[in-house]
């Protein structure tokens, strides 16, 4: 083998060797900024859950709370998980009970709410 194809398959192999490793830590922040997510919203879910149990209407059963504040969590974005989330270490407010106000007048959120009283009730 001549040292000029020597050199191009080391290079060769260095530039597929360095894809690789970006390929590996791209992935790698995937999966942490998941965690970060998934922390994010289990926080978040308490706040809700503590705000809905605070504030339904006595007549709501309580194991309707797990399923209602599952529906606020799909139609929160990412800010309003964040903000929802700090409320969980920094206390409830008036402006995150606001939020879960938003959140529960939303046409997905209540379409999800109305789905699963009515799953809930029927079980």
């Amino acid at each position: 083998m001549s040292l000029q194809r020597f050199l191009n398959a080391t290079q060769t192999a260095g530039k597929m060797l360095a894809g690789t490793l970006v390929f590996l830590a791209l992935t790698g922040c995937d999966t942490a900024q998941e965690a970060v997510d998934d922390a994010a919203r289990v926080t978040a879910k308490a706040t809700i859950e503590k705000v809905l149990t605070a504030h339904l209407p006595v007549g709501v059963p309580a194991k309707l709370v797990t399923p209602y504040s599952d529906c606020l969590i799909d139609s929160a974005n990412a800010k309003e998980l964040f903000k929802l989330s700090r409320a969980s270490v920094t206390g409830v407010d008036a402006d995150t009970i606001s939020l879960v106000t938003d959140l529960l007048q939303r046409p997905a959120s209540t379409k999800c709410i109305a789905e699963a009283t009515v799953g809930r009730l029927a079980s």
